[in-house]
């Protein structure tokens, strides 16, 4: 089978395309290994890792606070209910909460922890 219609300029070309791009990779991985970085390989998957900071005392109790003030300017809640909710605020001990239910690690953990922990006081009227 001949091939007809290719020119050799054409050819010429495409072949210093090839060329140039094995120079290119040969000079990055020259470049790697002389500042010691290593390339990926095809094999290899890429991972993240996420580090997990603990949420000191501080952010507790400020995430606490926050949650309960929601709850409450919310409304609609019983007396006796906002009554034990304030008092809760109030005498919040912030090591015995993370003790309890800690160490946390995001805001949702402080207020999935939060909602168990009052849970039992909040009461709605009733309409």
């Amino acid at each position: 089978m001949e091939i007809t219609g290719v020119s050799s300029k054409a050819y010429t070309s495409a072949a210093a395309a090839v060329e140039e791009d094995e120079k290119l990779q040969k000079e990055q991985e020259e470049q790697t290994k002389e500042y010691g970085v290593s390339g990926a390989k095809k094999d290899e998957k890429d991972t993240t890792e996420f580090s997990s900071s603990s949420y000191d005392e501080a952010d507790v109790q400020e995430k606490a606070e926050n949650y309960l003030k929601n709850i409450l300017f919310v409304g609609n809640l019983t007396d006796v209910s906002s009554a034990a909710l304030q008092n809760y605020l109030n005498t919040f001990d912030v090591a015995k909460f993370i003790k309890s239910y800690g160490p946390f690690s995001s805001t949702s953990e402080i207020t999935a922890a939060m909602y168990a922990a009052t849970s039992g006081m909040i009461k709605y009227q009733e309409e």
